[in-house]
């Protein structure tokens, strides 16, 4: 199966499936910053558009979105449902899949109450990856693929002394065997940097591997993790 990093995107596409998957919108983060006093234009709508152009350009028949599609746990506000509805009316037409993350509380309901059409899941199971917001330990089935992609880790490493989007690589560890009787030895967890313009991400260290049930229950291997920015150059920690 081919899986490609969009180069300069934080977006993954894979190939065989014609999908794209992005990890943690947070759509209504502005709202949050309003509240301390900082002021952000409203990018729901705008950030539907790329996404819907990253679908068109690379021939995608849909995207996955990794998690956290919402930002608010609960009791959004108008402006923030307003964004909500607008984003989803830039994707009208496209295939959408949702791998529910923590953020995404009353999802289903608010995707249903809004005509939105969507396959709402705790995990995508692809013919040869599972894509999942990587706030849980994974099925089963999900073990059992080449591939784990995962957002939730909002993953950033420094380039040139400044914080950057980047992506996470890590092969299996030795946890899996203590929690699961069968696995995929080959597995590779891939975890995707935000999507959201308004999150740099937290810096590759000891909090990642923490934040993260597959790699702080070993499950994945944190020692050997490979990472890299959005154009695929390798970059240390």
């Amino acid at each position: 199966m081919g899986i490609s990093f969009l180069k300069g995107i934080p977006a993954i596409i894979i190939e065989n499936e014609k999908l794209i998957a992005v990890g943690d919108l947070h759509i209504g983060l502005e709202e949050k910053f309003s509240g301390s006093g900082v002021s952000f234009p409203n990018a729901a709508r705008a950030t539907g558009r790329e996404i819907r152009g990253l679908c068109e350009s690379n021939r995608a028949k849909g995207v996955v979105f990794l998690g956290d599609v919402k930002d608010r746990l609960a009791n959004m506000t108008r402006e923030e449902l307003e964004s909500f509805r607008g984003f989803f009316r830039e994707l009208d037409g496209i295939n959408v899949l949702i791998a529910k993350g923590n953020h995404d509380a009353y999802i289903e309901a608010l995707t249903t109450e809004m005509g939105v059409k969507a396959k709402i899941e705790k995990e995508i199971i692809l013919s040869d990856c599972a894509l999942m917001h990587g706030n849980a330990m994974p099925s089963d089935e999900a073990v059992m693929k080449k591939y784990i992609i995962c957002g939730h880790g909002h993953i950033a490493a420094q380039v040139n002394g400044i914080d950057r989007k980047a992506w996470l690589v890590a092969p299996v560890g030795d946890g899996m065997i203590q929690n699961y009787k069968k696995y995929n030895k080959e597995i590779t967890l891939i975890c995707a940097p935000a999507f959201n313009r308004l999150i740099i991400g937290s810096r590759i260290g000891y909090e990642t591997e923490e934040h993260l049930p597959l790699l702080n229950n070993r499950l994945f291997d944190f020692n050997r993790i490979r990472a890299y920015d959005l154009y695929g150059n390798p970059l240390t920690r």
